[in-house]
Formats: structure tokens, sequence, C-alpha cells
């Protein structure tokens, strides 16, 4: 059973698609995306020659040899995009997933992006906005006690210079309970850097401004619950 984050990936899918899984490790959503049938194949790509042997074993154990291919990849770089509808890069760092894009050699116009940073979300959030990308849905995946987003991404060419809401919340929904306690984390620990930076006798303004319009945008939405920076 795919854990709450890939199943949130898998919803993202297009019908019937051509997909690439990048950072496959166990092939575990390609199974599940075949298996369901989500799409009409997978490329299970990684980087590492001992996950990718993981997956292969997966996939032989579910019959699904020949449905699901294995590509030994630096990100993107083995990867033929003739007839890919679908991109997933799930389980890494933000700026790990910046890297990949950033460094594809194809031309990702007209693929759906399934992006699902671990960390640095915001980081990823204002590279893709200042360089073509729109975000058209978001949401936010509760895991365990972890909070993560999850992004549903188009190339369009559009640059915009995104604030801190577009930086830290993206396109996420805050009448969604999990994006309600996403956005608070996220006024939280700007609040600490904020507090941190003051304790230690640096400038505090970037993080302060930050949060500010957190709040603000929170309050906005009468959805800024009680904590002790309040």
């Amino acid at each position: 059973m795919l854990n709450a984050r890939l199943l949130t990936c898998a919803g993202f899918v297009c019908r019937g698609g051509h997909v690439c899984d990048v950072g496959t490790d166990h092939a575990l959503l390609p199974v599940y995306l075949l298996e369901q049938g989500i799409a009409a194949d997978v490329i299970a790509a990684d980087i590492g020659e001992g996950p990718l042997q993981a997956a292969q074993r997966t996939i032989t154990q579910h019959g699904l040899d020949g449905k699901i291919r294995t590509i030994l990849s630096d990100g993107l770089q083995k990867i033929l995009p003739e007839g890919l509808t679908d991109i997933i890069i799930a389980g890494m760092g933000g700026e790990t997933i910046i890297h990949i894009l950033k460094d594809c050699p194809f031309s990702l116009k007209g693929i759906s992006l399934i992006l699902q940073p671990m960390t640095k979300a915001h980081l990823l959030h204002e590279w893709l906005y200042g360089n073509g990308f729109v975000i058209q849905e978001e949401v936010c995946v509760r895991d365990d006690r972890h909070l993560y987003a999850v992004m549903h991404v188009r190339y369009t060419g559009d640059i915009a210079v995104p604030d801190a809401v577009m930086c830290y919340l993206g396109r996420m929904d805050m009448a969604q309970p999990d994006c309600r306690a996403y956005a608070e984390r996220q006024y939280v620990q700007l609040c600490r850097k904020r507090d941190g930076l003051l304790a230690s006798g640096q400038d505090p303004a970037p993080f302060a401004q930050d949060a500010e319009t957190i709040r603000n945008y929170m309050e906005d939405h009468n959805e800024l619950h009680r904590t002790k920076y309040l």
C-alpha cells in the first residue's frame, strides 16, 4: 500500500498516461499506477544501481515486466521525452527537484509535472514561478506527523515575481484543514527564524516581513490559529 504522499501524487496522473517516475526507489508508485489502471506504461528511473535493482524485483514480483521499464538516470538526463504525458519527482528536497528540472535536456512544455518536495518547498515555489512554470493545483498531504506540499505543475513560459504567500504557500486552499495547518507551520518557522536573528543581534527584517505577510494572509482568510507568536 502506498503512503499518503505517493497516493496523492498518483491522483494527479493523467488517465492512460505515459509516466516517468524520477527517483523511483522500489517502484511502488509505478506498480500502483499500472495495477490501478491509471497509467498505460511507466518508466521507473533512479540515479542509483541499488534502488533500480530493488525496483526491478518489485516489478517482476507483480508481473509487470514490459509495462514498467527501469532506467539508470541522473534525474531526466537519460529519459526520452517522446510520448511522455507525466513526470513525477517525489520524495526529495526542493533544491534537488530544482536541479533536475533546470538540467532537463528536453522541453517540458506539454508535460504534466507532479512535484512533491520533502524540504524547502518555498525555494521550489520561487524557482517555478520565476522560470515559466504555473502551479495549476496544489494540496497539502499529512503523512504521519508531517505535512507535505504536492504540486501539479505545467510549463507555460509565463514568468512571475512571487510574493511571500506564493513562495511559502503556493496554490494551497486555506479552506482545507491540512493546508491551514501547513500555513501556520510556515508562519511559526518564519517567526522562529526572525527571533533567532534578533537574539544574535542580526537584522531580522526579511523573515519578519515574510512572517507578517503570511500572518495577514491567514487573518484575511480567517484561518489563523492561536500560537505563542500571536
